[in-house]
């Protein structure tokens, strides 16, 4: 009696964890962004592809994407744009393609006009800097 009692009781307290931990509604496009949110590097989970002017280059850093329904998103550049440890863009806005989500970012560094071309797909983001 006394275990039959203790398994209802914690049957009871899953069923009430599982339903207070679940959302009401599903958001597949919130579910997408966060498996194309994070750090993409050389050697990480998430690959990255980097080249100055079409030409790949071998010895760079990461970068940090963020976005919440892909439409825009923020950029940490770290150890990627020639004499800029770290450059940070906010809300860049992303056009869906086949190949993934692109984006263009212009900025003027040290006086030098640069353009950094870019796609982001799952597990993969695709570089150039034009400068």
């Amino acid at each position: 009696m006394k275990t039959k009692f203790i398994i209802i009781i914690f049957s009871l307290l899953l069923v009430l964890g599982i339903n207070s931990c679940s959302k009401n509604e599903y958001d597949p496009e919130d579910y997408i962004t966060s498996l194309l949110s994070g750090e993409y590097k050389k050697d990480g989970i998430w690959k990255l592809y980097v080249t100055i002017n079409g030409s790949a280059i071998e010895d760079y850093g990461y970068v940090r994407f963020d976005s919440k329904y892909l439409k825009e998103a923020d950029f940490k550049f770290v150890d990627i744009i020639p004499n800029e440890h770290v450059k940070e863009y906010k809300n860049i806005p992303l056009l869906g393609t086949e190949e993934g989500c692109a984006f263009t970012i212009e900025d003027t560094i040290n006086e030098k006009v640069i353009v950094i071309t870019g796609v982001v797909s799952l597990g993969e983001m695709k570089i150039n800097l034009n400068i």
